[in-house]
């Protein structure tokens, strides 16, 4: 897990992304409309190399790449397992000048992010960001919202401790050949959390490895069903608490309900794709890569909302002036188009959505279908000729499957390959992104994740190791 993460590792595991492509297609894609990219303050010397301590999924190899040719400044970038970035990055604080993670609290805690002006990050404005980063009162209670801007703002609306890049919901992804429901986008809410301990499912059912995620995501259903009230933050149980929801899932692990706990990604898009696996909590990718497999897979709106989350970087707040400098424009460097294209690739928002250039970039189609909920021009039998040229039979099967193979890469690719977007309007039978547009997002939004770890996480991890080994052998 501590290792570093080979580029060619990585890219094999979440499907490939196209850097071909993106270069080739990229001089299509400058428009006048976008903020000016921010430049080091003048009296500060450049420095010619900056270290940067991240995942893969912030920074793929193509936005490197693109960045060092931008810029000049070498970038010394060390990719680390998720849930392990936080650790390693407080164990050796010295040896990063700008990180990213997905569970930073305790980086913040510690002193170790620089603060950095709003001016400084031009596309963070208040009426082109997703409003919930400067309103967050409006969807979750005040304990959580509280430990939102803690992660967020040193100062709200005037100064940050992190730049969001990315946002997105983590949720359940199922396979309707055998689970009984289907998306339409917002609009349809049917599946509840508590499908994955469904008798009828025993035994075809996943769980994320890890405590954090699996007794947040219970609790929350428990909560939201009035089943058990929590004090605090979803995000941040007691340990009488935590103790609660440990002793509500341990029958459904000791009687084999729940056949996994995943970690690797690649093993979780393979339980999916060779359907040993029929629902399970994921990450949205996981969805779009078991469809590239020619299985039918839709992402959950469930019922009582996904939960949200966001990632970000920061800067050290140990590192001289002119490090500091390069550290916020590598971090606006994410906020730029080229960098989006590659986590719209992947199904992620950019948190500062309102921008023109993203939209004529994507085109009214794409746009709309990604951000507005909005349905395909094309209805989805012809998407399916499009998508699937080589499997002719997904034109003919039910539309409840065919819309559970739709693939935006391919559908979209013009986003990536510099190709005019297509032209019409939305077909009533079209595609409608699963969980809807953003607005809809926001409605069913009750708690939120990443980047939040809870205060007593030794607890959690203690106790889920306990729930692991009630796992039938």
């Amino acid at each position: 897990m501590s290792e570093k993460i080979s580029r060619r590792k990585f890219l094999a595991a979440v499907g490939g992304i196209a850097a071909a492509a993106i270069v080739g297609g990229l001089a299509y894609y400058v428009y006048t409309s976008a903020p000016p990219t921010p430049t080091p303050t003048p009296t500060v010397t450049k420095p010619s190399k900056i270290r940067y301590s991240t995942h893969p999924f912030y920074f793929p190899p193509e936005a490197e790449r693109e960045y060092e040719k931008l810029t000049g400044i070498d970038v010394e970038t060390t990719y680390l397992d998720f849930f392990v970035m936080t650790q390693k990055q407080l164990a050796n604080p010295a040896a990063w000048d700008v990180a990213a993670s997905g569970r930073y609290r305790p980086i913040i805690a510690e002193g170790l992010a620089r603060t950095i002006p709003v001016e400084k990050v031009p596309r963070w404005r208040e009426d082109k960001v997703l409003e919930m980063f400067y309103h967050v009162e409006k969807y979750f209670k005040p304990a959580q919202a509280e430990r939102f801007n803690y992660l967020l703002w040193k100062e709200p609306g005037k100064s940050l401790v992190a730049v969001p890049v990315m946002w997105n919901f983590d949720s359940v992804t199922y396979l309707p050949e055998f689970i009984p429901y289907d998306e339409r986008g917002g609009t349809k809410r049917t599946l509840a959390y508590s499908e994955l301990w469904n008798p009828e499912w025993k035994g075809r059912t996943g769980m994320q490895d890890e405590g954090f995620t699996v007794f947040s995501e219970t609790a929350n259903y428990l909560e939201a069903t009035e089943q058990m009230t929590f004090s605090g933050a979803i995000t941040n149980l007691t340990k009488q608490e935590v103790d609660a929801v440990f002793n509500y899932l341990l029958p459904y692990v000791k009687q084999g309900f729940i056949k996994t706990f995943w970690f690797s990604y690649g093993d979780i898009v393979t339980l999916f794709s060779t359907r040993e696996i029929w629902l399970a909590s994921t990450w949205q990718p996981v969805c779009f890569d078991t469809r590239k497999a020619g299985t039918p897979a839709y992402y959950a709106a469930l019922q009582h909302g996904p939960f949200f989350w966001y990632n970000s970087g920061y800067v050290s707040s140990l590192v001289s002036p002119e490090v500091a400098e390069e550290g916020i424009r590598l971090l606006n460097w994410h906020l730029e188009l080229f960098t989006q294209m590659l986590y719209t690739r992947q199904g992620y928002p950019t948190p500062a959505w309102a921008w023109e250039d993203y939209k004529n970039a994507m085109g009214d189609e794409f746009y709309g279908w990604f951000y507005e909920g909005k349905s395909t021009y094309l209805p989805i039998e012809e998407v399916m000729r499009v998508i699937w040229p080589d499997r002719p039979e997904f034109a003919t099967v039910p539309e409840r499957l065919q819309n559970a193979l739709f693939l935006p890469d391919v559908y979209f690719k013009h986003f990536w390959t510099g190709e005019p977007p297509r032209e019409g309007t939305p077909h009533p039978r079209g595609n409608v992104r699963d969980l809807g547009s953003v607005e809809d997002k926001q409605k069913m939004t009750r708690y939120f994740l990443s980047p939040d770890l809870p205060d007593n996480n030794e607890y959690y991890v203690r106790k889920f190791e306990e729930l692991k080994a009630a796992l039938p052998v």
